[in-house]
């Protein structure tokens, strides 16, 4: 909760960013269920847009989407998200026991649970991948989420790799991690943390042999030969740059796909992909915001378009201790200035809606009730900014800082600027600053609004997001400071009472929205493509393509 790395925070500033110049994210409302009896096609092959070459398939190594996207078919966690993202489920433990005041978990692995080849998934299994993600010389993208979470992973996380060489091997074995036996995984946290179930549910943690890891070497998840995984599908065929192909793993444990094949094109051209959509070429792909306007004018390619509330957010920042943006009333007047329908239409292009709210659309902890707080209403604007003792002649000449090699960065900035000027006669000053200048200022908080940032869920639950605005958090470019924020968001961060921790995070988040440290502006919309004979697709906003958590549910209707 707010412990990613400094370096992690600007590289994911930087991707948002991205992000916001291709919005869509193959996240996606589910389409028409499984139906018994279905007629089937003969062909049972799906063809998916892959947006990017997969740097690794290893689930210690993974971090992007297009990662994610292979990784879900071939490798099974402890647990998996329900559809709706408000519960886990059991993937490759059956189910868990909590002890020790919320810091011991036992998961009970299936004992028919098998990889590819045969050999059964152990306990030990887990043990070594969980350690391999805390073991500082693997430099684990994912490593900061585990190593929190378990019994002295910080303590091993920060050993320096050279410096501290001979200490490691020892520190992994005090980490809270142990097999009972070979069907019996036991994690001790080093603290009650009930987001840890949405941690063990992440791909990054799914089972690796070590045995598979020592004759093949780093190398091992590069080659179909040594990829041994344990999902309901197995790599057949990497092409480098072209494609990758994964089929039905014999052996897995639960019903067996419909589907004969998924062959991942990689593409990672909007337009040539959506040219290849048009010839048929591929099943399903992704809409670039480039090519969102001619998919929803074509009679054709419209009826094909499934779209999801994504897991992002975007809004703008406020510096709020010093004048004039320490005023709350000012903060919440620029709030209700803006017109968020209008940014969705004008810079997301459709890919969007409206956020009022700092939890997004489709996660637990949503709370749409609370949007009153900032919703667009320029007579509650203006009443708001004559009651702050500023006047619209004097807040004038506020800077607008902004990445000015991102388009989506100027379109946002000229945005507000426009929306600040009609609705309050306030003339912004943009601030055109290059990336590096810009995550200077933001640490430094030599700025006076700055944006759009924004985040991205890690994984589906509050605690992912509240620590971001916590006053010691390093990430908080507002300088927010809050005492009761600060201790809802605690007392949530341990709770093991479900239903208190979402009242402690609703009234963190009620907090928030009032003290209007930031603006909201926008969640994205996944646009997807999908041909209407891809049936049992079951989307969710954790998706990297329509149906990726669910694919052994997807097959090809007859047509």
């Amino acid at each position: 909760m707010g412990t990613v790395s400094s370096i992690r925070w600007l590289a994911r500033a930087v991707a948002l960013a991205l992000l916001a110049s291709a919005i869509a994210t193959a996240c996606n409302q589910p389409t028409l269920p499984l139906t018994q009896g279905p007629r089937l096609a003969k062909d049972q092959s799906l063809r998916v847009l892959l947006g990017d070459q997969p740097p690794t398939l290893d689930p210690g190594q993974t971090q992007y989407q297009y990662e994610t996207a292979v990784l879900r078919t071939i490798s099974e966690p402890l647990l998996k998200p329900t559809a709706d993202l408000n519960a886990l489920t059991p993937a490759a433990a059956q189910g868990y026991d909590i002890s020790g005041n919320g810091t011991v978990y036992v998961f009970h692995l299936r004992k028919t649970a098998q990889y590819w080849d045969g050999v059964p998934v152990k306990a030990q299994d887990f043990v070594y991948a969980w350690q391999r993600l805390i073991d500082p010389r693997l430099a684990a993208p994912n490593e900061t989420f585990f190593a929190s979470a378990v019994l002295n992973g910080d303590a091993v996380a920060n050993l320096d790799p050279q410096r501290d060489a001979s200490k490691i091997a020892d520190g992994l074995a005090t980490l809270g991690l142990k097999a009972v036996d070979d069907f019996t995984f036991q994690v001790t946290l080093s603290h009650p943390n009930p987001a840890f179930v949405w941690i063990a549910a992440m791909p990054a943690g799914a089972p690796i042999r070590q045995d598979v890891v020592t004759k093949y070497g780093d190398k091992w998840a590069g080659t179909t030969e040594s990829l041994v995984t344990n999902g309901p599908f197995r790599a057949t065929e990497i092409v480098i740059n072209d494609h990758i192909t994964v089929v039905p793993n014999k052996n897995y444990w639960g019903s067996k796909p419909k589907l004969a094949a998924i062959t991942f094109d990689v593409v990672n051209d909007g337009a040539v992909a959506l040219t290849k959509y048009r010839n048929g070429e591929l099943d399903s792909i992704d809409v670039q915001p480039a090519q969102a306007a001619s998919v929803a004018s074509d009679n054709q390619l419209k009826q094909d378009i499934v779209r999801t509330p994504a897991l992002t957010v975007f809004w703008i920042t406020f510096r709020t201790n010093t004048a004039p943006t320490n005023n709350v009333k000012v903060r919440q007047a620029i709030a209700a200035a803006i017109d968020r329908d209008a940014f969705v239409a004008q810079i997301f292009q459709g890919q969007g809606i409206p956020a009022q709210t700092f939890i997004p659309k489709g996660m637990r902890g949503y709370a749409p009730d609370l949007a009153t707080t900032q919703k667009f209403d320029v007579a509650q604007a203006r009443a708001l900014l004559a009651a702050s003792g500023v006047t619209a002649k004097q807040l004038s000449g506020v800077k607008f800082s902004y990445d000015q090699a991102s388009d989506f960065g100027k379109a946002t900035a000229r945005f507000i600027q426009q929306q600040l000027k009609a609705n309050l006669d306030v003339d912004v000053t943009l601030d055109a600053l290059d990336a590096n200048t810009l995550s200077s200022r933001l640490s430094t908080g030599d700025f006076q609004i700055a944006g759009p940032l924004g985040w991205m869920a890690d994984y589906p639950d509050p605690s992912d997001w509240f620590g971001l605005f916590l006053t010691t958090a390093y990430n908080n470019f507002a300088i927010y400071q809050n005492k009761q924020y600060d201790n809802f968001v605690k007392a949530a961060a341990t709770d093991v009472q479900p239903d208190r921790r979402d009242q402690e995070y609703r009234q963190a988040q009620k907090t928030l929205l009032t003290d209007a440290p930031v603006a909201f502006l926008a969640q994205s919309v996944g646009w997807s493509l999908v041909r209407p004979f891809v049936k049992g697709v079951t989307t969710t906003p954790v998706d990297s393509w329509a149906g990726s958590l669910f694919p052994g549910q997807i097959y090809i209707a007859a047509h």
